[in-house]
């Protein structure tokens, strides 16, 4: 009897083995999750995906870089990681995302993991900048001291309006939903697919286009891919 337990349990640990290995979800910490323990004493902070890239052919590595923008001494200043492993199901979760802040922290430490235009954290402060005027449009517009967060956010290209950005503050976007701006013929300002960041990482889209096997593909749980490509 006891020997028949014993191969009861025996097996019933193999089948467990099994179905982890075969596609069973595991927790797993992702490089977003883990800046938010790195930077839980950060008063405020911003993560963007910079890049995105994928190896192999039958068994897949997904990778994510990112630029990370934190606060010293009222002055935000810029890092960038190295190339991070990611999973299937992440990567393809962002694969809108090139170019967006996928992770921030505000002033009152609330924290979002949803996609928002990069730099959006600091319209509307009065401290770095104001709204302007010109041919009857409101844009944001940095002072001085503060010009370089325009290139640190691609604003001189693409100029953040007053109207875009109200339906960002009162359209319940923060912490609960993507926002990728205004509509721009097909596709919309920020993101993947928007004519800037085409515009502004030329050489991600020239990797994509050379490499057969970049699209989403299955993942080693058995999801879908999108297609012949990610983020269409």
């Amino acid at each position: 009897m006891r020997l028949k337990l014993r191969i009861v349990i025996g097996l019933v640990g193999i089948m467990a083995t099994m179905l982890v290995s075969c596609g069973g979800k595991k927790f797993e910490k992702t490089p977003l999750d883990k800046y938010i323990i790195e930077f839980e004493d950060e008063p405020e902070y911003s993560v963007i995906l910079a890049d995105m890239d994928v190896d192999g052919t039958f068994f897949k590595t997904y990778k994510h870089k990112y630029k990370v923008i934190r606060v010293k001494d009222s002055l935000p200043y810029e890092t960038a990681s190295n190339w991070k492993e990611v999973n299937s199901d992440f990567f393809r979760k962002n694969e809108n995302n090139l170019g967006m802040t996928v992770l921030a922290k505000d002033i009152n430490g609330k924290l979002s993991k949803v996609a928002a235009p990069p730099g959006y954290r600091y319209v509307g402060d009065r401290h770095y900048g104001e709204w302007r005027n010109h041919n009857g449009n409101s844009f944001w517009a940095f002072y001085g001291q503060y010009m370089f967060m325009s290139h640190m956010f691609g604003m001189m290209h693409r100029p953040v309006y007053r109207g875009a950005y109200n339906s960002y503050r009162t359209g319940g976007y923060y912490g609960s939903r993507n926002y990728y701006g205004p509509k721009q013929g097909t596709g919309h300002m920020y993101g993947t697919n928007s004519a800037q960041t085409k515009k502004s990482n030329p050489n991600f889209y020239k990797r994509r286009a050379s490499k057969s096997g970049w699209s989403g593909s299955r993942s080693r749980s058995g999801g879908r891919s999108r297609g012949s490509g990610f983020g269409k």
